[in-house]
């Protein structure tokens, strides 16, 4: 039985355990798929995710790491086909130009139409001149975008992330535009910081840079 000294030390030593485990990079998968992907683990495994980005956990690096080397996708609504790449779901970040909408991924499929929503307010979108166009945005309203292509319906919902975590993400991504890291490193950092806020749309659109850096 531990003595009442003993067991205040044990403690007191637990957070800075778990403090510390938080900035231990996790295992990072491998994959024969691309010589590059074995050099980016490397530089990974030499960062410390607590210097790099205060506040980003080690965990969230793996999380993004596994997510990066899987093709499970999952729909934007249940029994549907899983949200396009590039297609805005979920809760968005923006930009100065609004949000971002890219519809290459499902042009070689014909697009038939595209409509977006705001409410019930239905917003003009005009795709013939281009599939990559930005739709300004704001309000705490959701919008709803259906896109009919000759193979499929998809669907998506977004909203934009308010002040306060539009705020704590711009700190972070600001931190991380400091940090000495190569190319790929940053942009799982990237990665990792969008996917901690549950902006998964911004987070994906990282991951189609890094598959086409790692040739995956």
């Amino acid at each position: 039985m531990l003595k009442l000294p003993s067991l205040l030390v044990s403690l007191c030593l637990l957070p800075a355990a778990h403090a510390a485990t938080e900035c231990v990079m996790p295992p990072l998968q491998q994959s024969e798929k691309s010589p590059q992907l074995a050099e980016a683990t490397k530089q990974l495994r030499t960062s410390n995710p607590c210097k790099v980005v205060a506040g980003l956990s080690a965990k969230s690096l793996g999380t993004v790491w596994a997510g990066l080397l899987s093709s499970k996708k999952t729909g934007g609504r249940r029994l549907e086909p899983a949200v396009p790449d590039g297609m805005p779901n979920g809760t968005v970040l923006g930009g100065a130009g609004g949000v971002h909408f890219d519809l290459r991924s499902v042009a070689a499929e014909g697009i038939r139409s595209f409509q977006l929503v705001r409410g019930n307010q239905p917003l003009a979108v005009n795709l013939a001149t281009a599939l990559e166009f930005d739709v300004p945005a704001s309000g705490s309203e959701a919008y709803q975008w259906s896109l009919v292509t000759r193979s499929a319906t998809y669907h998506g919902e977004y909203i934009l992330a308010d002040q306060a975590e539009r705020r704590e993400v711009e700190a972070q991504l600001a931190q991380l535009e400091r940090a000495a890291l190569d190319p790929v490193a940053r942009l799982v950092y990237q990665a990792a910081i969008y996917d901690e806020a549950n902006l998964f749309a911004e987070r994906d659109r990282v991951y189609q840079q890094l598959r086409a850096l790692l040739a995956l």
